[in-house]
């Protein structure tokens, strides 16, 4: 052989033995590979991508806080406050007092004197078309009585407020309308006896005659009937006079 053949022999037998080499230390294992540059497995599927290593570790609503020890001889850590509540408790309204006895009237005549002195001077001033009248008669007690379940102290701004015509005409209709109605005294005898206006806030709607309910419609539309049966208490305003003549609320609400 010519020295250029012997040469040409001699390369291809060193890179067959490196091949053979490198092919001994390669790993095959097929599994090392990541999936996206995994090949395809001989019988066509792909291999199952590998699994994410990152968890995720936020803590979750009503998931317990670890608790760090405090240092030794450290003072113990105050009790977190509770977290206020989205929702504000309902408040629980408070219904009146039952009373012990109930004594419909069947009329405005057999009133006792002082309270039908006081039942006249309240039509008087319903008549008169003023608002400011009828605040004259709350004024002649020694305490304002009760005409408002807020705040407000000025009586003739409150029933402005409170009246449809914004002058408080309403309001003294509705107190014409209350007083024409029979009356009924409640806890007769006790100290806490009262008569009060209309008789229809002590009976009970579900239980009304035909009379009665004809009473009911004078004061209030069918809807209003309709609302206050299905909270089942009265609701619209009443008013109340001590035995002594004394004036102690006139006001709507339970």
């Amino acid at each position: 052989m010519n020295p250029r053949t012997i040469a040409i022999l001699g390369s291809i037998v060193s890179v067959t033995a490196l091949g053979v080499a490198v092919a001994q230390v390669m790993p095959t294992d097929r599994a090392r590979l990541p999936a996206a540059i995994q090949p395809p497995s001989p019988t066509g599927t792909t291999a199952p991508a590998l699994r994410s290593t990152i968890r995720d570790v936020t803590p979750r609503a009503g998931d317990a806080q670890p608790q760090t020890p405090a240092p030794a001889g450290a003072a113990p850590a105050p009790a977190a406050a509770p977290a206020p509540s989205a929702t504000p408790p309902q408040a629980t309204p408070r219904r009146a007092p039952q009373p012990v006895s109930i004594d419909l009237l069947p009329d405005n005549e057999d009133l006792r004197e002082r309270v039908g002195h006081t039942r006249e001077k309240l039509i008087l001033a319903a008549r008169s078309g003023n608002i400011e009248r009828l605040a004259v008669v709350f004024q002649m007690n020694e305490t304002m009585p009760v005409f408002s379940r807020g705040p407000e102290r000025d009586p003739v701004a409150f029933w402005k407020q409170a009246s449809g015509d914004g002058q408080g005409h309403e309001i003294l209709a509705i107190l014409l309308n209350i007083l024409d109605l029979p009356a009924a005294v409640i806890n007769k005898g006790t100290p806490q006896e009262m008569t009060v206006w209309p008789y229809l806030a002590h009976v009970p709607l579900d239980r009304l005659t035909p009379q009665q309910s004809v009473d009911l419609y004078r004061l209030m539309t069918a809807q209003d009937v309709r609302d206050m049966r299905v909270l089942n208490a009265w609701v619209f305003w009443r008013l109340g006079i001590g035995p002594d003549g004394t004036l102690h609320y006139f006001l709507a609400g339970e």
